[in-house]
C-alpha cells in the first residue's frame, strides 16, 4: 500500500468565504481543508510503502507535511496545493516510481460531470477512487485516471469524467460512480520535469455537495427527527436503538465518580424538574497533550443498520468539551482508528449540536492503510462521547451532561415500537407489577432479564382467561426487561426497580 505523509492543517487560518457549489478548493483560506465537508483534507503521499525511494522537498511542522504553499498559487492568487523538489527513485519497486498529491472526499462527488483545476509543473496522471477500492479491492489498483501533460506555464486542465478510464488489460473493471469517490489525487510517475506540481482553482461542474464553510463542523437543518432517548423515562436503556443498547461509561487513563451497583447499572441519569439527561461526573486525570493519550467516554452500542435511516446525529450538551465518536463496521474498535467529529468547546448552558459526518484521523492512512473505512451512518455500531487530551484547558471540564439524542430521518420501526402487544393477551406494567390480560385459557411463562443478559428470575403457570398480577417488589433495585409469554406469542417490558 502507498504510504501517506500527512499535510499541515493551519491551525491559525482563516474560515473561507462561501464558495460555489461546484467548487472543490480555491485553496485561500490556506487551511488545507477543501470544501467537500469538513474534514476532508489535502495530503500527499510516496511509493516508500511499495519499496520506492521518492522524495520531495515541502517542509514538514507538528501536522506532518505541509502541501499548501504560496508558491504553488496561480496568478493573483494567494495558496495553492503542490510538491516541490520531486526525486522519483524506483529502489526496489518492481514498478514505475511516483509521489501523489491527494484529497479525500468522504461524502462522494454526487453529480460532477467535469473537473477543471489550473497546474503548472511535471506531467501527471489525474485519479480517482471509489469507496471500498482505497485497499486495491475492486479494481487491483487499476483505477479510473487521464493523463495530463508537464507545462511550465499555468495551464487548465478540464476533464470530462467520462474520460476518467481504466488501463485496458490491467486489474478488474468497473464502472466508476462519482458519488462513491472517495478519494482525488493527481500522480506524478515516471518521471518528474520540472521537479514540481502545482494546483490551484479545483472544481467540479455539477457538484452540488460540500460546506461553505470549511474547517468548522458541517451543519444540517434537520427536516425530520426521531428520538433516539430523550432520558425522561428514567432509565439508561435505549430502546429505539434496540432491546440492548444500554448507556454505560469507559475509563481509559482519565477517571470520573459515577458508581454503579451489582447490577451493573451506572448513575448517569440525571432528574431537574420533569427534565431527565445523562451525565458523567467528577471527570479526572485528563491533562491537555498528555502522550499517554487519556479520555473518557459515555456510550452506546448497538446493532450496525441501525442508524441507515439517518443522516445526522443531533444532541443536546453542557459541561465539557468534548467530541462524538463512531464505531464504523470494517474499523478495529478501541484502536484510535475509529471515526470523529468536531471537537465541541465547554459549554455552562445546553447547547444543541448536529453532526452530519465523521471522519478517521489522518495518521491512520500512514499507520494503518487498510483500515481506511468511508463514513456512513448505515455501519455505524457505537456511538461514544468523548472527554480526551486533545482539547485545550480552557475546555476540559470537570462534568458531560448529554440530553435529546436524535436521528435525523427515522430509526427501524420494529425499534421504535420495541415489541407490539399480541392479540391473544397483553401485559402491562404499573411501577413494580405486572399486569396480564389472557384472553384464553392457557399457560403463562413470565421471565424477569436483568442488563447483562441473564434470567434472574422465571415462573410459569396454567390460568384461566381474565387477569392476573405479580409484584416484583422484592427484588434488588436496577433495569430489567420483562417476558411474557403464552404460547408463541410474547411480549417485552422495560421495568426499573427502585
Amino acid at each position: 500500500m502507498d504510504k501517506k505523509i500527512l499535510l499541515t492543517l493551519c491551525a491559525t487560518a482563516a474560515m473561507a468565504s462561501a464558495q460555489t457549489t461546484a467548487n472543490i478548493d480555491d485553496f485561500e483560506d490556506g487551511n488545507g481543508l477543501a470544501n467537500t465537508g469538513s474534514d476532508d483534507a489535502w495530503y500527499a503521499y510516496n511509493d516508500k510503502n511499495d519499496k520506492g525511494a521518492s522524495t520531495y522537498t515541502n517542509t514538514e511542522d507538528k501536522y506532518g507535511l505541509v502541501v499548501v504553499i504560496p508558491e504553488a498559487a496561480a496568478g493573483g492568487s494567494k495558496y495553492g496545493a503542490g510538491l516541490t523538489g520531486i526525486k522519483l527513485v524506483q529502489g526496489d519497486n518492481p514498478y514505475d516510481p511516483y509521489v501523489t498529491l491527494g484529497l479525500n472526499v468522504a461524502g462522494g462527488l454526487s453529480g460532477c460531470t467535469t473537473i477543471s483545476y489550473k497546474y503548472k509543473g511535471a506531467g501527471h496522471n489525474l485519479k480517482v477512487t471509489m469507496e471500498g477500492d482505497e485497499t486495491g479491492a475492486l479494481t487491483e489498483y487499476n483505477r479510473h485516471s487521464k493523463s495530463l501533460a508537464a507545462s511550465t506555464a499555468w495551464k487548465t486542465a478540464s476533464v470530462p469524467v467520462s474520460q476518467l478510464v481504466q488501463d485496458d488489460g490491467w486489474g478488474s473493471t468497473v464502472a466508476l460512480k462519482m458519488a462513491n469517490v472517495v478519494q482525488m489525487a493527481w500522480e506524478v510517475k515516471g518521471e518528474a520535469s520540472p521537479d514540481y506540481l502545482y494546483i490551484d482553482d479545483v472544481n467540479c461542474a455539477g457538484y452540488a455537495g460540500g460546506s461553505s464553510n470549511p474547517g468548522g463542523p458541517t451543519t444540517v437543518t434537520p427536516s425530520s427527527t426521531t428520538v433516539i432517548d430523550d432520558f425522561n423515562d428514567g432509565n439508561a436503556t435505549a430502546e429505539s436503538l434496540g432491546k440492548t443498547a444500554y448507556w454505560y461509561l469507559y475509563e481509559a487513563g482519565g477517571t470520573f465518580t459515577n458508581t454503579k451497583d451489582a447490577k451493573g447499572t451506572w448513575d448517569m441519569v440525571v432528574t431537574e424538574g420533569t427534565n431527565s439527561y445523562i451525565v458523567m461526573k467528577g471527570i479526572a486525570g485528563i491533562t491537555p497533550g498528555d502522550t499517554t493519550y487519556p479520555s473518557v467516554g459515555m456510550e452506546v452500542a448497538f446493532d450496525a443498520g441501525t442508524l441507515s435511516g439517518c443522516t445526522a446525529v443531533q444532541y443536546d450538551y453542557k459541561g465539557s468539551g468534548h467530541h462524538m465518536r463512531g464505531s464504523v463496521t470494517g474499523v478495529k474498535a478501541n484502536s484510535g482508528y475509529e471515526h470523529v467529529a468536531p471537537d465541541q468547546n465547554a459549554s455552562a448552558g445546553w447547547k444543541t449540536v448536529t453532526v452530519s459526518t465523521m471522519t478517521q484521523p489522518e495518521w491512520v492512512a500512514d499507520v494503518a492503510p487498510s483500515s481506511i473505512v468511508a463514513f456512513s451512518w448505515a455501519k455505524v455500531s457505537k456511538l461514544t462521547w468523548v472527554v480526551d487530551e486533545k482539547l485545550s484547558a480552557a475546555n476540559l471540564g470537570t462534568e458531560l451532561a448529554i440530553d435529546n439524542v436524535k436521528c435525523v430521518g427515522t430509526l427501524p420501526t420494529a425499534r421504535n415500537a420495541v415489541v407490539a402487544a399480541p392479540a391473544s393477551f397483553k401485559a402491562t406494567l404499573q411501577g413494580n407489577t405486572l399486569h396480564v390480560n389472557v384472553a384464553k385459557a392457557g399457560v403463562v411463562k413470565v421471565q424477569v432479564i436483568d442488563i447483562t443478559g441473564n434470567v434472574v428470575e422465571s415462573h410459569s403457570e396454567k390460568i384461566a382467561s381474565g387477569s392476573f398480577a405479580h409484584d416484583f417488589k422484592a427484588m434488588p433495585s436496577g433495569f430489567y426487561v420483562v417476558r411474557v409469554q403464552q404460547g408463541s406469542a410474547s411480549q417485552l417490558l422495560k421495568m426499573q426497580v427502585r
